[in-house]
């Protein structure tokens, strides 16, 4: 069947908001495309081609390398861009359409030292799948970092847990999952063997577009095989001291599924430093904010102060010890974020922090 150019682009997720954002006179006489994959300074896009889908290596053009004020600012795999044609199989990439959703990180690299720089991983996602392995590689502090940059992201986080089958008692594995990703649904399955994968159908419309997110070795390759029903990423066999595979993907790669769904895999990230701010952290712990409503202080820092409803929380088992100290964690590393390149709110924050320690210590002084 034969589709014209429009419907291409719709099943590879085109909307009328990234139609509007193409048709500014500056961008005449170029054409519509998605980036399915992102190399070190290459692209491959696909575009509306007279006879169907159609694959374009792509290079980015030396106006669109000159504006660009950030690495961010280059295209980053599931970015709409517009091209210009060059030769048979070939595009210049002229501009970045305004994206509407993007997960990005820190860098990589020591944050005291270095210039602290956005890395796009994925663009105009819906859904962020937070792929976590159970069995000896489980972490829900690890998947708490993720959610936090998924709700920050502007998609939708799903936690996904694979290889179910290797969970001692599944059961409290999904219950701490659960406590991890409050506001976000979470799926178990097995993809070796086939099991729970329906219960990602509700994410996985025509048009729509999933991004896989996690450690080496969550079985992202498995999962995104298990989905399209073919091998479409190379997999290896999990180590049997840790329950970890092997990292066999080296690309964000975004894969269209027979389904009509778009998913992007990507390489285990190594790192995962917050590229967030405390709202997003927020979001990640709205559990700890419901019970922060009732402290005593608005501004409570839940570490000593009288009133603390969320300690008292802790105290009586309704929270986690490790989950608050996980939102301390995170809170602290985005506020750093935050403060450099601001002296003064470097300097206030100090101020506050001093006043805290005044109180708490004259609290103390009291008791005694």
């Amino acid at each position: 069947m034969h589709l014209d150019r429009e419907e291409i682009l719709k099943a590879y997720g085109w909307t009328e908001g990234f139609a509007e954002a193409a048709e500014s006179p500056e961008f005449e006489g170029l054409e519509p495309a998605r980036v399915l994959e992102t190399r070190r300074g290459a692209w491959t896009v696909l575009a509306a081609g007279a006879s169907g889908p159609e694959e374009l290596e792509a290079a980015a053009a030396g106006r669109l390398l000159h504006e660009a004020a950030a690495q961010a600012d280059l295209p980053a795999t599931g970015d709409w861009v517009l091209v210009r044609p060059t030769d048979p199989g070939r595009a210049l990439i002229q501009a970045v359409l305004p994206r509407r959703s993007k997960f990005s990180r820190k860098r990589p690299g020591e944050t005291e030292r270095d210039r602290i720089d956005e890395q796009v991983i994925a663009a105009n996602v819906d859904w962020a799948f937070i792929v976590g392995a159970a069995g000896k590689d489980w972490n829900p502090r690890r998947a708490e970092r993720y959610l936090t940059l998924a709700w920050e992201s502007g998609a939708q986080p799903v936690l996904v847990i694979t290889k179910a089958d290797l969970a001692e008692d599944l059961e409290t594995l999904l219950a701490q999952a659960v406590e991890a990703a409050p506001g976000a649904p979470v799926v178990a399955l097995c993809a070796r063997e086939g099991w729970g994968l329906e219960g990602l159908d509700p994410y996985l419309a025509p048009g729509k577009t999933a991004v896989l997110l996690g450690s080496s070795g969550t079985g992202k390759s498995t999962l995104l095989n298990a989905l399209a029903g073919s091998e479409l990423q190379r997999v290896q066999d999990v180590r049997a001291d840790d329950h970890r595979g092997r990292h066999t993907t080296t690309t964000r790669t975004l894969f269209r599924l027979p389904s009509g769904a778009l998913v992007i895999d990507t390489p285990g990230l190594r790192e995962i430093q917050l590229w967030a701010d405390g709202q997003a952290v927020d979001s990640s712990f709205s559990d700890i904010e419901a019970f922060a409503e009732s402290c005593r202080f608005r501004d409570c820092s839940h570490d000593g102060e009288p009133g603390c409803a969320v300690r008292a929380a802790v105290e009586s088992g309704d929270l986690a010890a490790e989950r608050l100290e996980s939102w301390r964690k995170l809170r602290r590393e985005v506020e750093f974020l935050e403060r450099r390149g601001d002296p003064v709110a470097e300097a206030a924050a100090r101020a506050v922090w001093r006043t805290r320690a005044r109180a708490i210590q004259a609290m103390e002084k009291a008791r005694r």
